[in-house]
């Protein structure tokens, strides 16, 4: 019923007129959350996946390997040291020498570069590398066990897209790597990959203060029919002002040798 006092008509139809609007805008709001969610699970899907070809371009080619470590001080004195690398599937095993001390470390690792094992020769002494002991530095360098362990990125971070960006003249996707296990050295990682093959360029490693302290670069790659394999990687500490220059010159990827060596108990013979 319509009168002057009680609008009946007009106010109901005026109620349903703001609702429906509301319903409507609800409805939008709802739509654009699902569809950003959408875009944002597809980006961390392709950061993951950006992360597993460059897991693969890391791995060390399966044989025996040589290569050396050049660790340059901020006075411009350097020390050299050789190593040599026996490599299967899951498990690889590195010795570390000098002219002047000879033999001085075994670096066992297993399950492809998770579990560590290192025999000091000199002092005859077997330490099994567990939580923080993993980051220590291997003779002085800028490089810790960890970073030689070839652990796949994809299985100890999760990565979102940040940007791009140009490195080296080559577009680059920039993506940031977060630990999923805490307690670790590493607070983060900033990782730069080519755009058209997804090779990594440059690793920042923050501390657990999200600082650089220092820098990864990749300086040369192989290429051939099957994969890219890295030849030299530098290695700055910003901190220490020092760089860490490893080259690995000789591959032999088809030796063979006794699987049994890549036992820990089998370090000390």
């Amino acid at each position: 019923m319509l009168n002057q006092d009680n609008c009946l008509w007009p106010c109901t139809y005026s109620y349903m007129k703001r609702l429906s609007v509301i319903i409507i805008l609800f409805a939008v709001v709802i739509v654009n959350g699902t569809a950003e969610s959408q875009e944002n699970r597809k980006i961390e899907l392709n950061a993951q996946g950006i992360l597993a070809r460059v897991d693969k371009i890391f791995e060390y080619p399966r044989g025996q390997l040589r290569g050396l470590m050049k660790h340059i001080r901020p006075d411009g004195t350097a020390s050299t040291i050789n190593f040599t690398g026996y490599v299967s599937e899951e498990d690889f095993l590195f010795t570390f020498s000098s002219r002047d001390r000879g033999d001085q470390l075994k670096v066992l690792y297993n399950l492809g570069g998770e579990d560590i094992w290192v025999y000091n020769i000199h002092a005859l002494k077997l330490f099994h590398k567990l939580g923080i002991d993993r980051y220590d530095e291997i003779l002085s360098t800028n490089f810790t066990f960890t970073d030689m362990s070839n652990a796949d990125l994809q299985s100890n971070y999760t990565a979102t897209i940040s940007g791009d960006a140009l490195v080296k003249g080559l577009d680059a996707w920039k993506l940031i790597l977060k630990p999923i296990a805490k307690g670790g050295e590493y607070g983060m990682l900033t990782l730069y990959v080519t755009k058209d093959r997804f090779i990594p360029l440059r690793i920042d490693y923050h501390d657990r203060d999200k600082a650089i302290f220092k820098f990864m670069t990749v300086v040369k790659v192989k290429e051939n029919d099957t994969r890219i394999v890295p030849l030299r990687y530098d290695m700055m500490n910003i901190r220490q002002g020092t760089v860490t220059i490893v080259n690995f010159s000789d591959f032999e990827e088809g030796a063979t040798f006794d699987k049994s060596i890549f036992r820990s108990e089998k370090l000390g013979e």
